[in-house]
C-alpha cells in the first residue's frame, strides 16, 4: 500500500562527478515512523521539520527534535524511532566535494547530529531542491547542483555561528603567522567561511581590540624590533612587516609611534 505521507524524486543523470545528488524527498506527518536499522554507501542529510525521535547511535541514545539535521554517514549503522508524527525533508549526495565538506564541518559517525540556526533558509532551499527534481534536462541538474552548493554555504554560515570560539582563535593565529604579509580582514573572514563585520565584532568582544589593530599591533612590533637590531633599510621592513608602500608604512608608524621609522632608529638604538 502506497505511503500517502511520503514524497520521493531520484536523479537518472548520475556520473562520476564531484558533487551530486542522488534523490531527494520529505515526509509529512508520518505516523509511527522507523528507520532502519540501515547503513548507506552514500551521505543521507535528514532536515527534521516536525517531530521528535530516539535515534539509536553507537554511542548511546540521542533525542532527535525539531530543526535539527541527522547525516548519515556512508558505512555507519543508522536506526531511529520516531516518536510523534513525523515530519522530515532529506537528500541523498555523492562526491569527493561532499566528503570534504563534512570533514570541513566536522560531521562523521561520532557527531552525526547538527542543529540547524537558519532552518528556514535550509527547509525552503531542499523544497526548491524537491521540486527542481522533476524533469531530467542537463540545465536542471546544474541548478541541482548550485542549489547543492548553497545548501553546503547554509550549513558552513551554521557552523560558523555555532563555533564562534572557534573562529576567534583561528583567526588570531592566522594573524599571527601571517601578519608580516599583505592580508585583510576580508581574506581572514573568506578563508573562516565568516562575514567580515561578524568577525570583528565577536573578535573585539573576546580579545579587546579589533582584528585590524591587534594586526597592526604585531607590524608594529617586530617593526621596532628589526629597526633596533638591524641595518635594514625602511622600504625593505616595510615589506617585512606586510606594507608594500614604504611611505604609507611610515606614516602609519609615525602615526603609532609619534616617530618616523629613523627618528625612532636613532632615539632607541
Amino acid at each position: 500500500m502506497k505511503d500517502a505521507t511520503l514524497f520521493e524524486v531520484g536523479s537518472d543523470l548520475h556520473e562520476n562527478a564531484d558533487i551530486g545528488m542522488y534523490y531527494c524527498g520529505k515526509r509529512i506527518e508520518t505516523l509511527h515512523h522507523t528507520y532502519g536499522p540501515k547503513i548507506r554507501n552514500h551521505y543521507l542529510l535528514v532536515l527534521i521539520n516536525k517531530g521528535e525521535a530516539t535515534f539509536f547511535h553507537k554511542n548511546g541514545t540521542v533525542k532527535l527534535k525539531a530543526h535539527d539535521m541527522l547525516v548519515m554517514c556512508p558505512g555507519e549503522r543508522i536506526h531511529y524511532v520516531a516518536n510523534t508524527p513525523w515530519s522530515i525533508q532529506w537528500v541523498g549526495l555523492y562526491g569527493q566535494t561532499v566528503e570534504d565538506y563534512m570533514k570541513r564541518l566536522a560531521i562523521d559517525g561520532d557527531h552525526p547530529v547538527v542543529h540547524i540556526e537558519q532552518y528556514y533558509e535550509m527547509e525552503k532551499l531542499l523544497d526548491e531542491l524537491y521540486s527542481s527534481s522533476g524533469d531530467r534536462f542537463e540545465y536542471t541538474r546544474c541548478y541541482q547542483i548550485s542549489l547543492i552548493y548553497k545548501f553546503f554555504s547554509l550549513l558552513l554560515l551554521n557552523s560558523s555561528k555555532k563555533t564562534a570560539r572557534d573562529i576567534e582563535d583561528s583567526a588570531k593565529k592566522i594573524m599571527d603567522y601571517n601578519f608580516d604579509k599583505d592580508i585583510s580582514i576580508q581574506q581572514i573572514a573568506r578563508t573562516l567561511y565568516t562575514d567580515p563585520a561578524y568577525l570583528t565584532r565577536e573578535f573585539t568582544k573576546k580579545y579587546g581590540l579589533a582584528p585590524k589593530e591587534y594586526m597592526m599591533k604585531k607590524r608594529m612590533a617586530l617593526a621596532k624590533k628589526l629597526l633596533c637590531e638591524t641595518e635594514a633599510s625602511v622600504r625593505d621592513i616595510a615589506n617585512s612587516v606586510g606594507y608594500a608602500d614604504s611611505l604609507y608604512f611610515s606614516r602609519i608608524f609615525k602615526k603609532k609611534e609619534g616617530l618616523s621609522p629613523l627618528l625612532y632608529r636613532k632615539k632607541f638604538r
